[in-house]
């Protein structure tokens, strides 16, 4: 009888918002009501509270073992961080990378300071909902800093980059105050622009202080050029994107001799259909070199670049391929 091993699978950043099923245009018709001054921002609170509940319920009932809350409240990578902190706005809009999709650059018009609260609420409301595991989320410092619009309070990406890290910290304590025991850092810039490799990890000294595990989530761009460097980061998980392009890295992953990786093994950004022979095959390979107990595996990045329909597809491939990569009956 084939062996049964443990793996789990998880999902990175947001849920698709917005679909065709009954009930889907709840959200479109909440702000477009709030625009329209028939409902209040509690009504609409409402709401993104009842889409966040759909949403915890069709991760869990897809079978993934770590969840999250779907983000249904980001509008963006950086919204909530710039709507609650002191000294930050949101100014204009940018593409976010080469996605069709955009963001609001964040304007840093003074000293950054944060009450740690920005995100509990949502992780309660989850808490309370799933019966699964959830996890955090916040952005990466990297990722904020070098996609900031304009700052009017520090000299320079290494002051910027790092007072950014210090409020993250805060948050994350707060979500550790909370019950959050694993919180994913959201840093495509770290395979971006991979030069601030050893800025990131003094800003991630900073986050560990906050004493809650991190998830360092890289996506978008390969992340072999720091593969090694990324091993060493103050975290409990990284996150590496092996499906959506070209990348050597399912080739090395024996340099993570101590951390949980997360592999994107489903391209959360094409509609295609992957098969769940080639997702497993995907996973079989990892696990030549990473024990089943290190691994975890998960959508490239967030869900909501696809059509909801397509994105639980995708779901019920991922779950079908981690179970035959370990042995589990269908």
């Amino acid at each position: 009888m084939r062996e049964v091993r443990s793996m789990k699978t998880t999902v990175i950043g947001a849920f698709p918002k917005i679909s065709d099923e009954p009930g889907g245009q709840e959200l479109r018709r909440a702000f477009h009501r709030l625009d329209r001054g028939e409902i209040d921002a509690g009504a609409l609170d409402a709401v993104v509270e009842q889409v966040t509940r759909s949403a915890i319920a069709e991760l869990e009932a897809a079978g993934i073992d770590v969840i999250n809350d779907g983000q249904i409240r980001w509008d963006d990578a950086f919204s909530p961080f710039a709507r609650s902190w002191e000294g930050v706005s949101r100014g204009p809009l940018e593409r976010f990378y080469d996605n069709n999709t955009y963001f609001r650059q964040p304007v840093i018009e003074g000293p950054i300071r944060t009450g740690g609260r920005t995100l509990v609420h949502d992780y309660e409301v989850a808490r309370a909902t799933a019966s699964r595991p959830v996890k955090a989320a916040v952005c990466g410092p990297l990722t904020f800093a070098t996609l900031t619009a304009e700052d009017r309070a520090y000299g320079s990406l290494e002051e910027r980059t790092l007072a950014v890290a210090d409020v993250l910290a805060d948050e994350i304590r707060g979500l550790g105050a909370a019950g959050a025991t694993l919180v994913d850092v959201e840093e495509p810039a770290l395979v971006a622009l991979p030069q601030h490799v050893e800025l990131a990890r003094e800003a991630y000294l900073r986050l560990a202080s906050a004493g809650v595990d991190l998830a360092l989530q890289t996506y978008f761009f390969p992340a072999d050029r720091i593969l090694e460097f990324l091993a060493s980061f103050p975290v409990a998980q990284v996150g590496i994107d092996v499906r959506s392009r070209d990348t050597t890295a399912l080739r090395r992953l024996d340099a993570f001799r101590d951390k949980t990786l997360v592999l994107g093994v489903v391209d959360a950004r094409n509609t295609r259909l992957e098969s769940k022979a080639e997702v497993a095959a995907l996973i079989e390979q990892a696990l030549k070199l990473v024990p089943a107990e290190r691994l975890w595996v998960a959508p490239t990045t967030g869900l909501e670049y696809l059509p909801h329909d397509v994105a639980s597809k995708k779901l019920a491939v991922l779950v079908e391929a981690s179970r035959a990569a370990v042995g589990v009956p269908a």
